[in-house]
């Protein structure tokens, strides 16, 4: 039996006209249109027996009554002025088909408009019980394999909301919201359930360290190593991550060690190219790889000596040759490659970077690239113990000048295992950029690690489904966001915005039909999210469940803490980190 067993008296209006996916409805009944809000469910008889077109309610109107001019052509009052009568309109945006039955199933919403319904056809509102039945035929569907449970819909909370996992992976994702809008718990909520998955495969890149309280079986935290670990030997096992200068690609080498505003930059760039390819070279020679030797470029993951490098840079820079009548001359690049090499020693010295020029002897050895690779990229099942699928990077102690080259830098290499990974061998993987503003800003600075980050990025957002990497985007800044990564994310979760250049935005994201759906972004309650997209059967107002494990995000209650009068004495602590460059008391 179909859910909208309507009858002809229950029908709220009927269709004036229709424009590719908007209706306008007439309503009669007064009393009817009062009852009716926007952004409610409303629904029209298909020209198919058996089907349903579903949509959501955009505008109600009512237009004052207006006198018509009497027969001599005044307009006056007597007897023989006729009055227009009322007109009353709802508009609809079309949104879906239920049908009855398909195959053996009953009761199918589809996303798809074969029909549109025929001027005069019965309109119905969707109320009470049907509502609650259909939201179950929504729950019903999306409640297969595939399902990633947000919360509750707004328009029903007894039906619980699901979005299809595959297609929320395979066509990237973007979560916005304002500050204190509940962004950070909609993602923790996702990571759980994400998590939990027998083989799951994702990364967060976790700028702040919020999701350190995030801790259930089959996630993994790893934070990039500060200053304080340089001396303690932390390894790869203990959840301490360093990333070996030699895992950067040759553009992001020059933009760290080449100043591009120096005379001598073209010559810098070709010397140091050419030192680091021997240094390569002599790496591969030495450890008889001969299969990498033949066919190795600049760009390829593999370890050389940085003394090796700053020595042949030394020695062409004091390079004395042979001149005219025996006598010595200052070589071609004497003199030349001082700013680079002084670079490059204080890079080598600085403590903050000592997880990429510090990063310990084990890191250059041939096979450790493949245990990174393993820790980092491999899932559930090919970990230790058949957990740790869900990995959580902390870059808080990352400098933030190198902060895009970085997490760049591990979005990289993703890409590229995933790239060189046979096609029927690849295991998707999703990588969560958190403050995505930070390193995929849409303003970049020429020639800046932002630069190389967002070309980066922009990559993985055109090519990344064919070889099964995933981008989800969260920022609270969606308009400091790169335009091109966010055009190719064809879903959408918008929890509270409340500035103009954000709202619109995610408004341009919206299809067309639905673009007054965006005006509700800056009114959303705290953890109520719009979600639209190909994951989201239905363009739905939902409330998001609370996480398990809740991020350590959460707004700092000022006027409670003022009037507590237990003393905090966190000065000490807090100067001692700062100056030591970590986070903690000293021990």
């Amino acid at each position: 039996m179909s859910i909208f067993d309507f009858k002809d008296s229950d029908a709220l209006g009927s269709v004036l006209s229709v424009d590719t996916t908007v209706v306008v409805v007439r309503v009669a009944d007064i009393d009817r249109l009062r009852q009716l809000q926007v952004n409610r469910l409303a629904v029209l008889e298909s020209s198919r027996p058996g089907q349903h077109l579903v949509g959501i309610i955009q505008k109600i109107t009512r237009s004052a009554a207006t006198p018509r001019a009497r027969s001599d052509g005044e307009i006056g009052v007597g007897a023989e002025e006729e009055v227009a009568p009322e007109l009353n309109l709802v508009r609809i945006a079309l949104i879906g088909t239920l049908v009855d039955r398909l195959g053996e199933q009953r009761n199918v919403f589809l996303r798809t408009l074969e029909t549109v319904p025929e001027i005069d056809a019965n309109c119905y509102a969707v109320e009470g019980e049907r509502l609650t039945n259909f939201m179950r035929v929504i729950a019903s569907i999306a409640s297969d394999g595939q399902r990633l449970s947000l919360g509750c819909y707004t328009l029903d909370d007894r039906a619980e909301a699901f979005l299809n996992g595959n297609k929320f992976f395979q066509r990237h994702a973007v979560i916005v919201g304002s500050t204190g809008s509940g962004k950070s718990w909609t993602t923790a909520r996702m990571l759980e359930q994400v998590a939990a998955l027998p083989n799951a495969n994702a990364i967060v890149f976790d700028i702040h360290g919020e999701y350190q309280t995030l801790q259930a079986d089959g996630i993994r935290h790893f934070r990039i190593a500060g200053p304080g670990d340089l001396d303690q030997a932390a390894s790869l096992a203990e959840g301490v991550l360093y990333l070996p200068y030699w895992l950067l690609g040759y553009e992001a080498l020059v933009t760290m060690f080449v100043d591009r505003s120096d005379q001598n930059a073209p010559n810098q760039t070709m010397i140091m190219q050419r030192a680091i390819t021997r240094a390569k070279r002599a790496y591969l020679e030495d450890g008889g790889h001969r299969d990498v030797l033949d066919n190795f470029t600049i760009d390829s993951p593999v370890p050389f000596e940085l003394s090796a490098v700053l020595d042949e840079l030394g020695a062409l820079n004091a390079e004395m040759v042979q001149g005219a009548g025996g006598k010595e001359k200052q070589g071609d690049y004497h003199g030349k490659l001082s700013r680079l090499i002084a670079r490059l020693e204080n890079k080598r010295s600085d403590r903050r970077l000592g997880f990429l020029f510090r990063p310990g002897a084990d890191t250059m050895a041939f096979e450790w690239l493949e245990r990174l690779v393993s820790a980092l990229l491999a899932g559930s099942q090919d970990q230790v113990g058949g957990t740790g699928g869900l990995k959580i990077i902390n870059f808080s102690e990352v400098p933030s000048d190198i902060l895009p080259l970085i997490v760049s830098l591990v979005a990289k290499l993703a890409f590229s295992v995933q790239q060189w990974t046979a096609p029927g061998r690849r295991h998707p993987i999703a990588l969560f950029c958190d403050e995505a503003h930070l390193y995929i800003p849409e303003r970049v600075g020429a020639g800046a690690a932002d630069d190389i980050s967002v070309g980066i990025f922009e990559r993985i957002a055109k090519e990344g489904r064919k070889y099964g990497v995933g981008l989800v985007v969260i920022s609270q800044r969606p308009s400091e966001v790169n335009r091109t990564v966010l055009s190719q994310c064809n879903n959408v979760v918008a929890m509270r915005l409340t500035n103009g250049e954000d709202q619109s935005v995610i408004k341009r994201l919206l299809p067309d039909s639905l673009g007054s759906f965006g005006d509700l972004l800056p009114i959303l309650d705290t953890g109520e999210a719009l979600v639209v997209g190909d994951a989201s059967l239905l363009p739905s107002r939902i409330r998001i469940a609370k996480p398990s494990h809740t991020p350590n995000s959460g707004t700092i209650d000022f006027w409670d803490k003022w009037a507590d009068v237990t003393p905090v004495g966190a000065a000490a602590e807090a100067v001692s980190g700062w100056r030591r460059q970590t986070q903690g008391a000293a021990a």
